[in-house]
């Protein structure tokens, strides 16, 4: 007995030792081999993430910083900091040694919190004990000693917080991507809304620069161009329009020369900008659209600058006022990745996109260039005058004679290949009143705006012009798809203002200035992590049930305000001096028969409005017995028919 258990102690001691020993042969040869059982692949790095630390022009050295005595007790903490830990090692894995990672734990009065202040990370509070860090920071190096010394140009996240775990491998991409550039992509921005602040001249305050302007600018150099430019340098790469309302014919001229020498552009033209809050667009009725029509007739775009597009299958509902139902608005709109017309890289990824009155494009007839479309409305929409919207005092004003047309509508595309000048019998020169007097001022006005016709008159020639050439221009026919309200949410968090986004605008935006910059490694990871998957039955079950219900609400509304105006004239009969008439026993029945018939419709109403939802309901009652009770149901019964199997194979041996 004794030497049995001493050779089943030596056996385990072996088995042990076999297992270590494996364990570690295996580590080593299959070192930097992984696989990714999550569910969502949360450890593997997107195609466009092992592009960046692949191509990088110079190494990076990453500092995570993170406080681990400090975050002890708050597991949730360290489990996020191992997930950031464990991707920034597969970026380091991927990058063939150009990016090398430091982990750092900077303790309390330590070298390593200096260096963390260094770099501009300050510890955060999370209850209970002392600050922690929970931060990366990256240094581009230059040209380093044997010490490793010798880096410049750093940039940081300050803190991961928990809201971004969706889009942590795009941060940290494209933190590296941000740091290891030695010149960043110029890109010069034209734009007649105020997207990089400004000033407030009711308020007396600055304004805030838009969080797409603050995106653009963490990655590009931007600079800024004026309405009156002639020339529009060689090194912009990309030129970006932002509603270019009244647009001086010298600009225009600009712009058509950069295209057709190569240079990309992205336009945003609109046929109701509601962020242009400019004295003259604070008038009623007065013009908020923005058009090129000259150029986009070149390019072989049609775009009518008079028109929204109303979409009811997809309008967004607003809210009126607390307390009330909310109503469909249909010119806001919510594209899905059920809108897009093809897969191209900028759109491929994104699920929800906002925009707020947006206008709409075609190909020309006989054009020249290749029209390919990135979004449309889907068969039930129809054009609406953009002045109703200057007019209207209520979202519904817009659901009234609205006939869907059958057809679609293209709010972005994409416009490539050959096309002519705008301008083919010069450079256009400015009238002014000096020159032409005050009599003519106006008409001079009047030609400048005219766009809808290409310059005739007033030429310098110009040898150098170009007269035709290979366009690439993307257009979309909107520009409050840029404004915060349509898909950011500006957030303070630990005294730091973060901007948590609700829609995949601004995703949109740098991936479109991303592709056309040359630079597309990042959009394959820009939305990464947000897997909305809408309820597609759902949602056609109660657009059916709305367009089916649709009209005999708005013929029991429209009777039910006959009623009561008929109640109010028979209740409202007065003599002549000032006394009201005893009512006919005929007109008091009429009276009583009015007041029932409004009770009746109103109760007809509120049916119509419970059918709605009703199959929707039905439909949620069936999901929850399928899952609570039919699947289970099934598993146990597929349980006994194999026990059943078992013991009858059993009984036979």
């Amino acid at each position: 007995m004794a030497i049995r258990k001493l050779f089943s102690g030596v056996g385990l001691v072996v088995l042990a030792s076999l297992v270590l020993v494996s364990t570690l042969v295996t580590d080593q040869l299959f070192k930097g081999v992984r696989i990714d059982l999550t569910e969502n692949n949360l450890y593997t790095l997107s195609d466009g993430s092992k592009n960046i630390v692949e191509n990088i022009q110079r190494p990076v050295n990453l500092y995570f910083f993170f406080s681990k005595e400090g975050t002890r007790e708050a597991l949730a903490w360290r489990n996020y900091a191992k997930q950031v830990q464990e991707l920034l090692e597969e970026f380091a894995l991927a990058s063939d040694g150009k990016v090398r990672l430091h982990v750092v734990d900077p303790e309390p009065f330590s070298e390593e919190e200096d260096q963390a202040a260094e770099y501009g990370l300050e510890p955060v509070s999370l209850g209970a004990g002392d600050p922690v860090y929970f931060g990366l920071a990256a240094a581009a190096v230059e040209a380093e000693d044997a010490t490793g010394e010798g880096l410049s140009q750093s940039e940081i996240i300050p803190f991961f917080q928990p809201d971004r775990q969706e889009f942590l491998e795009y941060d940290i991409a494209r933190l590296i991507y941000q740091v290891s550039l030695k010149q960043k992509p110029k890109v010069g921005l034209l734009s007649g809304l105020d997207i990089q602040g400004g000033f407030d001249m009711m308020q007396r305050t600055p304004k805030q620069p838009w969080v797409i302007s603050q995106q653009l600018s963490q990655l590009f150099d931007v600079e800024v161009l004026p309405f009156e430019l002639d020339e529009i340098e060689a090194d912009i790469e990309l030129l970006v329009i932002v509603h270019p309302k009244a647009l001086s014919k010298s600009a225009q001229y600009a712009i058509d020369q950069h295209v057709l020498r190569g240079g990309r552009a992205l336009v945003f033209v609109d046929p109701f900008a509601e962020q242009d809050v400019s004295p003259m667009a604070g008038a009623v009725a007065a013009d908020r659209s923005s058009d090129l029509p000259a150029l986009f007739r070149a390019w072989g775009i049609t775009y009518d600058p008079l028109n929204i597009v109303g979409d009811y299958q997809l309008a967004l509902q607003v809210s009126l006022q607390q307390g009330m139902p909310p109503v469909k608005h249909l010119g806001i709109l919510q594209f899905t990745d059920q809108n897009h017309v093809s897969d191209d890289m900028i759109i491929s990824q994104l699920e929800t996109l906002n925009f707020s009155t947006v206008g709409y494009i075609s190909h020309s007839s006989g054009a020249t260039t290749t029209f390919a479309p990135l979004l449309q409305t889907t068969e039930y929409a129809m054009p609406i005058a953009a002045d109703k919207l200057s007019y209207m005092s209520s979202p519904t004003d817009l659901a009234k004679d609205f006939k869907p047309t059958g057809e679609h509508y293209v709010v972005a595309a994409r416009l490539s290949g050959k096309a002519k000048t705008a301008f083919p019998d010069g450079v256009p020169v400015e009238d002014t009143a000096e020159d032409k007097g005050d009599d003519n001022a106006t008409e001079g006005a009047e030609a400048a705006s005219d766009n809808d016709k290409a310059p005739t008159a007033n030429k310098t020639v110009n040898a150098d012009q170009l007269k035709e050439g290979e366009i690439n221009v993307l257009v979309v026919a909107d520009t409050d798809i840029l404004s915060d309200r349509l898909w950011v949410q500006v957030q303070q968090f630990f005294g730091q203002q973060i901007a948590q986004p609700f829609a995949d605008n601004g995703a949109f935006y740098i991936n479109s200035v991303d592709n056309l910059s040359g630079s597309s490694d990042l959009m394959s990871i820009r939305s990464r992590g947000r897997f909305l998957r809408p309820f597609t039955v759902v949602q056609e079950m109660q657009r059916e049930a709305e367009a089916d219900f649709r009209e005999k609400e708005q013929g029991l509304q429209q009777r039910l305000e006959e009623t009561e105006q008929r109640l109010m004239t028979l209740q409202g009969q007065r003599d002549d001096k000032g006394n009201q008439l005893t009512l006919s026993p005929e007109q008091e029945a009429e009276v009583i028969r009015f007041q029932e018939e409004k009770l009746r419709i109103r109760k007809d109403l509120r049916s119509v409005q419970h059918q709605l939802n009703r199959d929707i309901d039905q439909l949620d009652v069936w999901l929850k017995l399928i899952n609570i009770a039919l699947v289970p149901a099934i598993l146990t019964v597929f349980v006994i028919l194999v026990a059943l199997v078992r013991r009858r194979k059993a009984a036979v041996r």
